[in-house]
Formats: C-alpha cells, structure tokens, sequence
C-alpha cells in the first residue's frame, strides 16, 4: 500500500470515528431514557400512595382527638355538688373504663391474630434495583412502608445481592425472611 492509499484509510477512520461520536451524543438511545423515565415515575407513584396514605392516618387521628377534647371539656364544666357521690361514681366509671379498655385490648389482640396471611408474587426483573421489589411488596400489602424495608436492604447490604426472578413472598414474614427470598436463599 501506499502513503497516499493508507492516508485515505486513516482519514475514512477518523470520519467514521467522528459520524459515529456525533450520533451517539446528538441521538441518545431512547430504550434506557425510557426504561429510567419508567423508573422514576413508578418510585414517585409509590411516594405519593405512601404520602396519601399517611395524610389519612394523620386526618383520622385529628378527627379522633378533638373528640377527645370536647369529652374532657364537658366534664370539667360540670359543677361538683355532693364530693363524695362524684368519688364514688368516679370509682366506678374508672373500674368500668379499665374492663373497657381491657376487652377493647383483647379485640384488638384478636384482629390482629386474624389478620389472613397474604400471598403474592413478587418479580424482579434485569437491572431493577430493589425499591421495585419494595414498590411490588407495599402494593400486594405485604409491607406497610416501602422506604424502611429499602432502608432495611441497604442498612444490611442486602440491596444489590437481591436477584431477578420471580418469589413467592407472605404477609407473615420477617424483613429478614423478605430479603433472604429475594436473595434466592
């Protein structure tokens, strides 16, 4: 080959080079803005369901406590006629208020203990980071709060050991028990 002949070569090389480094920066490839974009709208919909829901927590409990409120209220403003009669009958509302609450406590006991155990499915797939798993476990109602099952991944360097697959995962287990599923153990 001649001078010339491997000058034309090189320049072909360096055209080439520069058409493609052109394309690359002006063109982006659109299936990992896409799949990013995904990505990020999924985690802000699981942010605003977990903001909504303890929007409505916190709604409930001032709804519960001005009733409280009003309660006290209305006993201060009665007048103490006959003291020993309010101390007696407050002896007995007091009795009467620790049953209450007991039973109310043994109600709650029970709830709690027949609460179904939930079954789901959970897939992960190439390349999702484990808030996805979190995101799939707070919508089957598995977790309660998705950020401190994530935080309890990345707290326990669990996070990128979690594989893709899909796991059968139930209500009734551990964080621990979650991520060691999700782990493939």
């Amino acid at each position: 080959m001649s001078k010339k002949n491997v000058r034309i070569l090189a320049l072909g090389f360096f055209i080439s080079g520069l058409l493609l480094a052109l394309f690359y920066f002006v063109f982006p490839a659109p299936s990992s803005a896409s799949t990013q974009n995904n990505n990020e709208v999924d985690e802000l919909k699981s942010e605003v369901s977990y903001l909504q829901s303890k929007i409505a927590e916190m709604e409930v409990a001032q709804i519960e406590e001005p009733a409280a409120d009003v309660e006290v209220e209305a006993s201060e403003e009665q007048p103490e006629e006959d003291t020993e009669e309010n101390n007696e009958e407050s002896e007995e509302n007091a009795d009467t208020e620790e049953t209450e609450d007991a039973t109310e406590e043994e109600n709650q006991e029970e709830e709690v203990e027949e609460d179904p155990v939930v079954t789901s499915t959970v897939t992960i797939g190439d390349g999702q980071p484990s808030s996805v798993a979190a995101s799939q476990l707070l919508d089957q109602n598995i977790i309660e709060d998705r950020f401190e099952f994530d935080s309890f991944l990345e707290d326990n360097d669990y996070a990128p050991l979690v594989r893709p697959g899909s796991y059968e995962i139930r209500s009734d287990m551990s964080y621990e028990e979650i991520a060691q599923a999700l782990m493939g153990r």
